[in-house]
């Protein structure tokens, strides 16, 4: 299921994003982003820079993968300046994006690159990675997925969802937010502190690097009662107003909070719907299922599933 997810989310943000087909592309781009992802650890600890210099083989897959990654965003870039269309989309908003303070100039292909590439990847691992714990949660849980499933043929019946579906998808709605409350697609984030800053009494020295835990924070019991359950309820108007802001914040918060927040939660709700519309997900019996605390919170092993047509 994981990699289904993976496979399905890249479609839709190449797609959506840049108007490309990547399809093709998805697993050279699984395997670059895990081989990143397993070396991005070591850049928070000292002398990050000297490690990066030794001839270790997680600092050749990190290059090779690096360079995959660069290659199949700069192919985009290249298709989009030989045909020079405007279509209307995210690249072609980079690549007509003028300085203000420079008039007339525009982006480089380096300066599109790094902008496309933080989309290109957290618009999509991120996202199936809390699609995947979804399902896991929901297969878990028979009640909730009946719910969902009876909220989505409510909705729904035999149509494909739309986007203005997604306020009447409300039960569909608490479900991702209850998935990503207790498997948060991020599982920590850091700040770098510019200056010296006094909290509760402590303070906090002039550069220090800053972690905030979703998992820790997100199954705190004084937020949330019992906080191992799998309680799509949590997420009502009312329980919402009753806890401090970030008792909950899969997305960050303040002025860096994740750009793509909007699109993942429409993203997410649509397509729970669309899959429970038309398929019944169970865990193959025995397999284990264990979380990988990567950047991102991956499963282990994957999330072998079994997929009955409904």
């Amino acid at each position: 299921m994981s990699e289904e997810m993976m496979r399905l989310t890249l479609a839709i943000v190449a797609k959506t994003l840049f108007d490309a087909d990547v399809e093709s592309e998805a697993a050279g781009v699984g395997r670059a982003l895990t081989a990143t992802m397993k070396v991005f650890p070591r850049y928070v600890i000292p002398y990050a820079h000297l490690l990066e210099k030794l001839p270790l083989p997680s600092n050749r897959r990190y290059r090779e993968a690096k360079d995959y990654l660069d290659a199949t965003v700069y192919k985009l870039i290249e298709d989009r300046r030989r045909t020079g269309s405007d279509k209307g989309d995210l690249l072609s908003m980079l690549l007509l994006a003028q300085d203000e303070e420079e008039a007339g100039r525009t982006m480089t292909d380096t300066e599109v690159r790094d902008e496309a590439m933080t989309l290109f990847l957290a618009g999509h691992e991120t996202t199936s990675n809390a699609l995947t714990w979804t399902w896991y949660l929901l297969a878990n849980n028979p009640d909730a997925e009946k719910r969902l499933r009876a909220e989505v043929n409510s909705v729904l019946g035999p149509r494909c969802a739309t986007i203005e579906d997604v306020p009447r998808l409300t039960y569909t709605t608490k479900v991702f937010a209850e998935s990503m409350r207790l498997f948060p697609p991020v599982w920590i984030l850091g700040r770098r502190a510019i200056e010296d800053y006094t909290i509760d009494g402590h303070t906090i020295p002039r550069d220090s690097l800053i972690l905030m835990s979703q998992w820790v924070m997100h199954r705190d019991r004084r937020y949330f009662p019992e906080p191992l359950s799998f309680d799509p309820n949590r997420w009502t108007d009312e329980a919402k107003d009753r806890r401090p802001k970030f008792s909950y914040f899969p997305f960050g918060g303040g002025p860096r909070v994740c750009i793509g927040e909007s699109f993942a939660w429409t993203e997410g709700v649509l397509l729970l719907a669309t899959i429970a519309q038309r398929w019944k997900l169970r865990l193959q019996p025995g397999y284990p299922v264990r979380p990988q605390a990567l950047v991102t919170l991956r499963p282990r092993h994957g999330v072998k599933m079994i997929a009955e047509r409904l």
